[in-house]
């Protein structure tokens, strides 16, 4: 990009040029090292998928990458092997390099290949090898399998992507950390399984390790299902003592907070309602107060989720593209009354020409960005940690469970998992009727109002 035909006009265009071209070096600076992301991606590749991608190479090639030496038929497909082997040879050995790509004329022996990259070294194994045999599955291997089979299933966006990926990264860098090596699946045993949770115990929480497990054991238990070679496998990271609550190691009671006191709750609302400089904040925390939903269920609810007219109004809860659910079970609909269905009209309204009821914060990260909001306001009146935006769901649990709603009907409005009673639910229709039951009398006996 030229500066200019002027001093004023270089100097001018000066910063932006500047910055176009230390970019570009940068840039160039990275191919050359190899450090571009393609680069990268080549340079993590494991050795099962380098393996792969020889074998596609030689295919690509017009080579059979698997032969028998005592068949004779395979005779022209060796010499061909051979070629193509030392043609990628070649461009490693130093002599040939030096001749700008050709032998010297006193080169009786070409020298051997030096520095070829991973792809090339695994090109060649398999050229040279009558029956290449896949390298054995390894952790790295199962992590990268799951997660491009579960971006398979929904593409998400970047943030839910980036916590999916952090996820499953730290389940299997705890495993290299605990064992002191990148395992195969096959070869991890029992002890080592305990080995690892025993490792994780002495860095992070009770909760925390039995989340990493969690997260092991759907890796292993993936990978076992779609390599082969790993069907008949037993997951070793199946059964190990939960350390906390829950199946699997849900949250403990510290890790999940308590319910918001009357008086806290009522400042709290108070103060967004005062200081807050957007409506919608306080819209927000009124509809998780009269609902008991989850944050992001509410910030990712779009215009055609809500019926707010009828006998019995209500937030239809689905995932779409720009926001997932939690569990299959938190797929409901939610009773809107009283105060929730104030705000939930109010937030209508406001939406303009949105097709997301909270425009701020239907966006991927939205309910992040809501949260930090929202906990300004919390922690101005009370420093407690087990208080939070979450509690509120806590309170919705506690004034169903005072008004004497049965488990299956709390459930349905919470969305939790229905087991045994609570399937004889057997249609949304029925299921909105019990949930709007439920909700209302809870709303009357706690004195908190109903439609």
């Amino acid at each position: 990009m030229p500066l200019g035909k002027t001093l004023v006009a270089a100097t001018k265009a000066y910063g932006k040029v500047d910055k176009e071209v230390e970019k570009a070096l940068a840039e160039a600076w990275d191919a050359l090292n190899g450090k571009t992301k393609a680069a990268k991606v080549q340079q993590d590749k494991t050795a099962r998928e380098l393996f792969n991608d020889a074998m596609d190479r030689a295919r690509d090639l017009g080579v059979n990458p698997y032969r028998h030496d005592d068949d004779d038929s395979d005779d022209a497909d060796d010499e061909v092997r051979e070629l193509i082997a030392d043609s990628v040879a070649k461009q490693y050995r130093p002599s040939y390099r030096a001749e700008g790509g050709a032998y010297a004329t006193d080169v009786d022996e070409p020298d051997e290949p030096a520095g070829l990259t991973k792809a090339d070294a695994a090109l060649l194994r398999v050229m040279m090898t009558p029956d290449p045999k896949a390298p054995p599955v390894t952790i790295m291997d199962a992590k990268k399998r799951y997660l491009q089979d579960r971006f398979a299933l929904r593409e998400p966006g970047e943030l839910e992507r980036k916590k999916d990926e952090q996820r499953a990264e730290r389940a299997a860098d705890a495993i290299v950390e605990a064992l002191g090596r990148v395992p195969t699946i096959a070869s991890i045993s029992r002890e080592e399984a305990r080995k690892v949770q025993a490792y994780l115990k002495g860095r992070v929480a009770a909760g925390t390790v039995d989340r990493y497990l969690n997260d092991v054991r759907s890796i292993i238990n993936h990978a076992i299902a779609e390599f082969p070679d790993l069907h008949e496998l037993k997951n070793h990271f199946t059964g190990l003592p939960i350390l906390a609550g829950g199946r699997y190691g849900g949250p403990t009671a510290d890790e999940e907070g308590r319910p918001l006191t009357v008086e806290e709750a009522t400042a709290i609302r108070d103060r967004i309602e005062r200081l807050s400089r957007q409506p919608d904040l306080i819209l927000i925390w009124r509809m998780l107060e009269g609902t008991g939903c989850r944050l992001a269920e509410v910030t990712g609810l779009r215009v055609v989720d809500v019926v707010a007219d009828g006998e019995m109004p209500y937030l239809d809860i689905r995932p779409h593209g720009r926001r997932g659910l939690k569990t299959v079970a938190s797929i409901r609909r939610v009773p809107l009354v009283g105060d929730a269905l104030e705000a939930t009209r109010a937030a209508l309204k406001l939406i303009g020409e949105s097709d997301m009821l909270f425009p701020r914060y239907g966006v991927e990260g939205g309910n992040t960005s809501a949260s930090a909001a929202l906990m300004k306001h919390v922690r101005e009146i009370t420093d407690d940690k087990l208080a939070r935006v979450h509690s509120l769901r806590h309170n919705m649990a506690d004034k169903l469970k005072i008004a004497g709603i049965e488990e299956a009907d709390r459930k349905l409005v919470l969305g939790h998992a229905l087991g045994g009673e609570g399937k004889r639910y057997g249609g949304a229709e029925g299921r909105l009727v019990a949930a709007t039951r439920a909700l209302r009398k809870a709303m009357d006996i706690t004195g908190c109002g109903s439609a």
